[in-house]
């Protein structure tokens, strides 16, 4: 699993990590706003400080992004986790709005 943090950086993370990168949008400011974690097969779960969270697709990138708003920490944490398993699926059956 590859993270982005949200002051940009970029690395290798564990599950055990996620948690963490979540908190990180507590410090978000105008702009710094996005974390976001990925599996080794392209998909990409991005969590923002307003809420919304975006699921999207590497390996089809003109493929429609799927769009949650108002998502609570415990729920991105969830998405995140799911990603980073290769649970896409399961991430995907959350109900969302595609972009």
């Amino acid at each position: 699993m590859h993270v982005t943090h949200l002051d940009g950086s970029s690395d290798p993370g564990r599950i055990d990590d996620l948690p963490a990168l979540i908190a990180e949008l507590d410090d978000a400011d105008d702009e710094h706003v996005e974390v976001s974690a990925g599996d080794p097969y392209g998909w990409m779960a991005s969590a923002f400080a307003s809420g919304t969270v975006v699921l999207s697709d590497g390996a089809r990138p003109h493929a429609p992004e799927h769009v949650r708003s108002d998502v609570p920490r415990d729920e991105m944490l969830a998405i995140f986790v799911e990603v980073a398993r290769g649970e896409v699926e399961a991430a995907l059956a959350r109900g969302w709005t595609l972009e």
